[in-house]
């Protein structure tokens, strides 16, 4: 039987055009890495976003995730994503899950 480890997941569903800037926050925490998913689509406080920008002139989604050893480093990587871009600026959600993997030492 495998053994897993608690990690935490920070997921991002933010506006495109904030992709690289929202990576390079990730980057500058320590995370180990990132899933990008292009061409996310929903609906929000702010409208409609389609993956192919067909129903919305406002631009397309991303969601990306990242997972970290620690809740310090996920709730730093969220609160500088929030107070930077997404308090006023952008639309965006960024939230916490609480994952298990297998290899700790991928996300230490």
């Amino acid at each position: 039987m495998i053994e897993l480890k608690a990690v935490k997941k920070v997921v991002v569903i933010t506006e495109s055009v904030i992709e690289e800037k929202i990576l390079r926050i990730i980057n500058e925490h320590g995370a180990k890495g990132y899933t990008v998913y292009r061409n996310v689509s929903g609906k929000g406080a702010r409208g409609i976003r389609s993956g192919s920008g067909g129903l919305s002139s406002l631009g397309e989604n991303v969601k990306i995730e990242t997972l970290v050893a620690s809740e310090e480093k996920a709730k730093a990587i969220m609160e500088k994503i929030i107070f930077k871009y997404l308090a006023d600026k952008y639309a965006g959600i960024v939230y916490l899950e609480d994952v298990q993997v297998k290899r700790i030492e991928k996300f230490s």
